[in-house]
């Protein structure tokens, strides 16, 4: 289902830490600590989707930043 290789952990496990600390109020270096090496789908989805849209905003693909993201959730 998703590529959980070791680059794709660590994106999806710094996505992770990013959003509970924002949530806490905590530094990201401290949630990243507390951070479970191994997180949920839904942030291997979220890694995938960031690289994807990465990648398509540096070719110069993607017209509306924001719009395509929008358009793949749906």
């Amino acid at each position: 289902m998703f590529d959980k290789s070791g680059v794709d952990r660590e994106l999806a496990r710094r996505l992770c830490a990013a959003y509970v600390s924002h949530r806490m109020g905590l530094s990201v270096a401290t949630q990243y600590k507390k951070t479970p090496e191994e997180v949920g789908d839904l942030w291997y989805y979220l890694a995938a989707l960031a690289q994807k849209l990465m990648g398509e905003s540096e070719n110069g693909l993607c017209g509306e930043p924001g719009r395509q993201g929008i358009e793949m959730i749906q």
